[in-house]
């Protein structure tokens, strides 16, 4: 790797909070975790935390760093195909984004 790579390629935080820690959020974590180290790429694609996201409700949320992609609804079932796009083999997970996006759109309408 050289020095103008970034340390890591993407960086997925999994909301483990009030409303999507019930929901699941940490099994989603785990599964994300377990993904990566099986496919060998958790050195450069990474799992982390963070405890809101402000989409609460329906579903666990979660944002791709640095691109700024937020899901929402994730599932453990949905990991592999969101480890196939963060490594270029998949098309944009649209269930997931369209989720968010709906959800952003309410909070933005809120607070006008």
């Amino acid at each position: 790797m050289s020095t103008s790579e970034p340390y890591l390629k993407k960086h997925v935080l999994i909301c483990i909070g009030e409303s999507c820690g019930p929901q699941h959020g940490a099994a989603v974590r785990s599964a994300l975790k377990t993904e990566l180290r099986a496919r060998n790429i958790r050195q450069f694609y990474r799992d982390g935390e963070c405890t809101c996201l402000g989409l609460c409700r329906d579903g666990v949320n979660a944002v791709i760093w640095p691109e700024g992609t937020y899901l929402a609804g994730v599932t453990p079932s949905d990991i592999p195909r969101l480890v196939d796009y963060l490594e270029g083999k998949s098309a944009p997970l649209t269930d997931l984004v369209g989720r968010a996006s709906e959800k952003i759109e309410i909070k933005k309408q809120s607070k006008k």
